[in-house]
């Protein structure tokens, strides 16, 4: 693994588990001394408020089949556990990192604004140019909510060797774990926005909820 980067999270458990091997420390140390990582996790406001507004429609439609306290954290666990157990029955590594690619683009990339100036070339004489800048804050930018998710360290890190094994098809693009809790979030809103609350994929949640 000499290829594997400074960090897949903000906990770095891969390269601490493989360096507890070069010390002899069982890597399981790890997880009795930490068994519970907590990853923080920003949305556009508006998605959080959606995910909110799909759990109350989950339960005004399935009433009391719903755990009353199933929220929005353990719809970021369904997402990801059902893309992991996708990975475990196996995966095209290359079409994965393009997809992943294109909506970490899609989803986390800051927004552009093209403005120009006029620049002075010569005593009398200017000139047109575009710059590109990334919007920043003020009255009309989008607002943010924070998430702190719980997560087993056993689970985080379960991720973090499927990243470093996606690794080498990233285009050496910077992609953590919590970049793939945020993009399987907002890809699940985005594909309510389009299709609606499809009671097809409100019973696959239940029943997922169901089985853990």
């Amino acid at each position: 693994m000499d290829h594997l980067k400074n960090s897949y999270s903000r906990y770095n458990l891969l390269s601490k588990v493989l360096k507890g091997s070069d010390e002899k420390k069982s890597w399981l140390d790890y997880f009795f001394s930490s068994k519970y990582c907590y990853l923080e996790i920003s949305l556009p406001y508006y998605d959080f408020l959606r995910g909110k507004i799909f759990l109350q429609d989950l339960r005004d439609v399935f009433d009391k089949d719903v755990p009353l306290l199933f929220d929005i954290n353990n719809l970021f666990d369904l997402l990801y556990f059902d893309f992991l157990n996708q990975v475990k029955k196996g995966v095209n590594y290359s079409a994965i990192a393009s997809f992943l690619l294109n909506r970490k683009y899609i989803y986390l990339s800051s927004p552009v604004i093209e403005t120009q100036v006029m620049t002075e070339i010569k005593p009398n004489l200017f000139t047109l140019e575009s710059v590109e800048e990334e919007e920043g804050d003020s009255d009309n930018s989008e607002k943010y909510a924070y998430i702190t998710l719980r997560i087993k360290s056993s689970v985080i890190l379960r991720g973090e060797v499927f990243l470093h094994d996606l690794s080498p098809y990233m285009k050496e693009e910077d992609f953590t774990i919590e970049d793939l809790f945020t993009i399987l979030y907002l890809d699940f809103i985005q594909k309510i926005k389009e299709n609606g609350n499809n009671l097809k994929v409100m019973r696959s949640i239940l029943s997922r909820v169901r089985e853990k």
